[in-house]
């Protein structure tokens, strides 16, 4: 028999230990819009793949918080030569989730994966021509030539480091349940609905996560996401209408956020299809089109003017501007082109981005000053996606972000034809702007390549094979208890960063 009173203290030492125990398994739940495409690192371009990668595997360097500079990943130290052809990484003493080492093995592996012909992302690793594993913590990679974006582009997700027995015994069934060395573990992967996620016991950031769990729930609509944060159901809800910042700011126990991250927002116009292919016609759509109201009444002033589709990033030209609203020139250009009259195009917007829904009904309404009526068809995210990249629309309002500092990756995803996206799926194209593109990726560093990215983001200007649109912010809102989250200049997230205060 246990006397009474020593009863009482074991229930109360029982309790304080059951409250601990529930204080330390930590679920974030956050709120965001889209669903991966594939866990493949090399297989995709969508930012629901690109977030959700990074947050299960690692690479050898990343981008810093700052989105200037580049700080180490699973590589503890690096070294590159003067002449820029050899790499040198020595790694840290890491492990993939299930307990194994990382090796440089893996990391050969990988790389020379990320530049295989299955790889969408080839061309930013194939200059790597050779790999010399020195031990299991130390790999030289060489270059033949000069290739001066190599170093970044191992920043990059597409250059995240697999365990290779693993993805060689397993194949493609590898990525249903990957294993990496990032700070979370996939649990579970609901398709459209939720991607629940574990801590990564064996993550190399001592201490990190400080969540136990973190569940991403896919909610597309953004008022949703609003909705379910106010109700207590998630802590963090990525991109909420940004004409509720004001109004969840001041609601009790809820707090936002926002930045300008490296993205620019555009109607693409394909090129191959008339009156696209004359850039007297795509000018004119620029000069029709009122920036700075579309950024008062889309974004409700959280944004900027966009003078080109390249994000405002290392060697931005402070003095590009933005087309000028001037809708009587728009009219002069058009009847040049043969088109005095007009006409009608049909423009595709992913149906469950309200602020694209929103750019559309303003685009509408201001193209239609000028002779141009927009038929807008709603598609799902998917869908619309799928549509563009196969060539089968006329505009389509997308964006763009950059997932690495340097602007080569963005340029080349925008610009330059023939490459992975053809100018991202216009097929316009600059001989000019490729030759720059070329040249700039074997020059140093520093004013010469800046004033080569400048040149071509002009060309790109003058050439308008989008309709620039703007800069906008990146917001949040997340509970008052979530502490340290934010979105990085790269768009994505550190969910290994937060933490729950109850």
């Amino acid at each position: 028999m246990i006397p009474r009173m020593t009863m009482k203290a074991l229930l109360l030492a029982t309790a304080v230990a059951m409250t601990g125990l529930a204080a330390q398994a930590e679920t974030l739940r956050v709120a965001m819009g889209s669903d991966p495409l594939s866990l493949d690192p090399i297989a995709t371009s969508d930012n629901g793949s690109i977030w959700t990668q990074l947050l299960i595997f690692d690479t050898l360097i990343r981008p810093d918080r700052t989105g200037e500079g580049l700080e180490s990943g699973l590589a503890e130290s690096w070294a590159v030569s003067e002449d820029g052809l050899t790499l040198t990484f020595k790694l840290r003493d890491a492990k993939f989730s299930d307990g194994t080492p990382v090796t440089a093995e893996d990391v050969q592996f990988s790389i020379a994966r990320a530049a295989s012909e299955a790889s969408g992302w080839g061309r930013f690793y194939r200059p790597i021509t050779g790999f010399q594993i020195m031990n299991d913590h130390e790999i030289v990679m060489t270059l033949a030539e000069p290739f001066t974006p190599a170093f970044n582009n191992l920043a990059l997700f597409a250059a995240a480091i697999l365990p290779k027995a693993q993805v060689e015994a397993k194949g493609e069934a590898f990525f249903e349940a990957p294993v990496g060395s990032g700070p979370f573990v996939l649990k579970a992967w609901n398709r459209g609905s939720k991607i629940e996620l574990e801590k990564n016991p064996h993550y190399w950031q001592e201490g990190k996560p400080h969540v136990d769990a973190a569940v991403l729930e896919i909610v597309t609509e953004p008022s949703a996401r609003v909705i379910k944060l106010e109700a207590g159901e998630v802590d963090i809800a990525l991109d909420p209408p940004l004409n509720q910042l004001e109004a969840l700011d001041a609601k009790d126990g809820i707090s936002v956020g926002q930045t300008i991250p490296y993205r620019a927002d555009f109607v693409q116009l394909n090129t191959t299809k008339k009156p696209f292919d004359d850039e007297r016609v795509r000018q004119a759509l620029n000069l029709a089109v009122d920036k700075e109201a579309l950024v008062q009444g889309v974004l409700y002033g959280a944004g900027k003017p966009a003078a080109s589709a390249m994000p405002v990033m290392a060697y931005a030209d402070p003095d590009l501007a933005p087309y000028a609203y001037d809708p009587a020139r728009a009219k002069e250009l058009l009847a040049e082109a043969g088109y005095a009259g007009g006409f009608e195009a049909q423009l595709v917007v992913d149906s469950g981005a309200a602020t694209s829904r929103n750019a559309a009904i303003a685009l509408q309404a201001m193209l239609q000053q000028v002779g141009v009526k927009l038929k807008v068809q709603m598609l799902e995210g998917g869908t619309q996606w799928e549509t563009t990249k196969a060539g089968n629309y006329e505009m389509s309002v997308s964006y763009t972000t950059s997932d690495t500092i340097d602007p080569d990756q963005i340029i080349g995803f925008v610009g330059v034809n023939p490459e992975r996206a053809n100018a991202y799926h216009t097929e316009w194209r600059s001989d000019r702007l490729n030759e720059l593109y070329a040249a700039e990726r074997k020059a140093l560093d520093g004013p010469e390549r800046g004033d080569m990215f400048q040149e071509m983001v002009q060309i790109l200007h003058d050439g308008a094979p989008y309709i620039f649109l703007y800069h906008p912010a990146s917001a949040w809102a997340v509970k008052d208890g979530v502490k340290g989250f934010e979105v990085l200049p790269t768009s994505n997230f550190r969910l290994e960063e937060v933490s729950i205060e109850n």
